[in-house]
Formats: C-alpha cells, structure tokens, sequence
C-alpha cells in the first residue's frame, strides 16, 4: 500500500526521505525536474486527489498563490454550478459554449480556450480576453489563468515518462536535492 499524502505538511514532513531516494535515483531525479508530483508518486507515494492541485499549485507557485487559486477554483465552480478545471482548455470550451459565453463552432474552427503558457518575461494575452464581460465567471477565470501563467506547468505523465526513460534529453545532467531550513519567524515590535 503506498504512503498517502493528505496536505503539504504531509509532504514536508517526508522531504528529507523522498530528497534521499531521488538523490540516489538520477533518472527519477531528473524527471523530477519536470514533474515533481510525479517523481513522488514514481517512488511509491500517494497523493489524496482532493489535496493533489493545491499541493502542485503551492510547489509551483507558492503559498498565497496557492490560496488565491484555490479561492478562484470555488469560485468558479460556485458561479456555474460544477466542478470546472481552468488549466482544461477542453473542459473551458465546453463550460463557455454551454453558457453562451462563446458560440457553437460546428465546423471545429472554436476559438481558442488554451490557458496562456508561461514564457520568460510574461504569459502574454488571455485569447479569452475579448469574452470578459460575457458573464460573470470570466473575471474570476481570467484572474485564475493569469496567475497559474506565472510559472511554468508541470511536464504531463507522457513527457515525464520520457525523461525518464531517457528517451527525451533534458539540457539537465543531473539534479541533486536538499533541505533548507525555513526563515526565522521576525522578532514582534517591541510595544515600549
């Protein structure tokens, strides 16, 4: 039975063990670069998929971000009445035809409802943009999409497999982990 991960502190608490073993498995490591969910998951982990997203969103783009896409993902869910990934440009398509926000294109020329892909120096537009005031989910989707294009996605399962097969090089030869110790919490103001 795999080793269960419920929440970051969960993953936290199992760093040093799960940085040991990539350390002494270079390939795994080296797909880990990639995709770090699956490195952990490679070596025998088990994420709860409730917790899944939050904990790539934190590992990729931090804690406040974390928050904040979480707060836009019910948001979201909560204005349309479903459970809707962002990250999804087939699932968005679907959900903005179905409300009208976009029209029904039968001849496959939909517009696109790609999230924008991280590149250095910025995103660039939202091609969902030009729909913003279309209904009332477009502003909290909007602000979802720019903030996830911050930083570059985890590699999909078939490109993480490839490098780790060797079948894809990476520019990487080798990638070693440690631990950091946190920041130390400041001192509070003194009240005199």
């Amino acid at each position: 039975m795999a080793d269960r991960i419920n929440t970051f502190a969960d993953l936290q608490a199992r760093a040093g063990v799960i940085l040991a073993r990539l350390d002494a498995a270079p390939a795994v490591a080296l797909a880990a670069a990639s995709n770090p969910l699956l490195a952990v998951e490679h070596l025998g982990y088990e994420f709860d998929p409730q917790a899944r997203t939050g904990i790539g969103d934190r590992i990729r783009l931090g804690p406040t971000a974390a928050k904040k896409l979480a707060g836009l993902r019910a948001t979201i869910a909560r204005l349309v009445d479903r459970s809707v990934d962002p990250d999804d440009g087939l699932q968005v398509r679907r959900l903005l035809t179905d409300l009208g926000v976009l029209p029904q294109c039968p001849d496959g020329d939909d517009p696109d409802t790609d999230p924008p892909r991280w590149r250095p120096g910025g995103a660039g537009p939202d091609p969902l943009e030009p729909f913003r005031d279309r209904h009332p989910v477009m502003p909290p989707l909007l602000e979802y999409r720019q903030i996830s294009a911050r930083r570059p996605r985890f590699a999909p399962p078939q490109a993480f497999a490839a490098i780790l097969d060797g079948v894809v090089a990476t520019p990487l030869t080798a990638v070693r982990g440690r631990l950091q110790a946190p920041p130390p919490e400041p001192e509070p103001a003194d009240p005199r």
